[in-house]
């Protein structure tokens, strides 16, 4: 697979995935996947895998099945997932540095999608254990969360019913108070959204260029993902009902957005789940690139 065909197919599965949950919130809702050797999915990785149809979390490559006494029974189909890898090179005349990222994939299968002798069962039954008690404690009261953010923003509760928005110059946030809104997840979504974008300034995450960042245009757009995604997985874990918003009509303008912008969902789905450990103050080194520029991808042969 070349690089279009790479990031159209991730794409494809996420709207995919997106239409047939009609929530980002149901995204996030199943315990995350864990592979063979004990690897959490996380990011795009957790959303590839979000509404696969079955009851195992436990995922692995052909060999890692294998390896683990399991046969991939014929006919099955493997979902693609991808990972990071940074390489720093030295230009020898100039003796700059320049990183790039290996954007390497794998094809996986569900443990479902094969079968096992007794160790590998007790294996896989042990990673399943895992991932629901994980899942369980993951749990955090909506208030909590917005308290347990250190070092958070200035919020502003309007006593108008007005526009909820983040100002990035003043690192403030400005939302309706409570009364305004349908419901109370509707208003703790709402500002879970602007504390996803208040962690690109530049004193936290610094993602964004306050510059371009301007309504319409694609850093808007790309950054609206990254707040939208992060809301959803805060959402999610303080265990809020559904959005009003996740209509047939917003989730239509998404996939169509998407697919106009097929690298989008790439560059946002680990961008918004730092945004969320980063509120939730969990410490996340996890290296992701700046653009795809900086991005080349591996063939899975040269990536195992």
């Amino acid at each position: 697979m070349n690089n279009t065909q790479i990031y159209a197919a991730i794409t494809e599965k996420i709207i995919a995935n997106l239409e047939t949950a009609g929530s980002w919130k149901k995204l996030w809702q199943i315990p995350s996947p864990v592979s063979l050797n004990g690897h959490y999915y996380r990011g795009i990785n957790r959303l590839i895998l979000s509404s696969d149809p079955f009851k195992s979390r436990v995922y692995g490559t052909f060999q890692q099945i294998r390896a683990n006494g399991g046969k991939v029974r014929k006919g099955e189909k493997a979902t693609v997932v991808v990972f990071w890898k940074m390489s720093v090179n030295k230009d020898e005349e100039t003796q700059e540095t320049k990183r790039m990222f290996l954007l390497r994939y794998f094809h996986v299968f569900n443990t479902d999608q094969a079968d096992f002798d007794e160790q590998g069962l007790a294996k896989i039954d042990q990673l399943q254990s895992l991932v629901e008690e994980k899942h369980n404690e993951s749990h955090v009261d909506a208030e909590e969360i917005i308290n347990g953010y250190q070092n958070k923003p200035d919020i502003h509760f309007s006593d108008k019913d007005d526009r909820a928005y983040y100002s990035p110059m003043a690192d403030m946030i400005s939302v309706p108070q409570m009364k305004y809104f349908a419901n109370a997840s509707e208003f703790f979504r709402t500002i879970y959204h602007e504390l996803g974008h208040s962690t690109g300034h530049p004193k936290r995450l610094n993602r964004f260029d306050f510059v371009s960042n301007r309504f319409g245009d694609e850093p808007y757009s790309k950054e609206e993902l990254v707040a939208e995604l992060c809301s959803s997985y805060l959402a999610e874990i303080a265990h809020l009902e559904l959005n009003i918003r996740n209509s047939a009509a917003y989730i239509s303008g998404w996939a169509s957005k998407l697919r106009d912008n097929q690298k989008w969902i790439l560059w946002a789905a680990s961008r918004a789940e730092k945004a969320a450990d980063h509120i939730l103050g969990i410490v996340s080194e996890e290296p992701i690139p700046a653009d795809s520029s900086e991005v080349e991808i591996l063939e899975p042969a040269m990536a195992e």
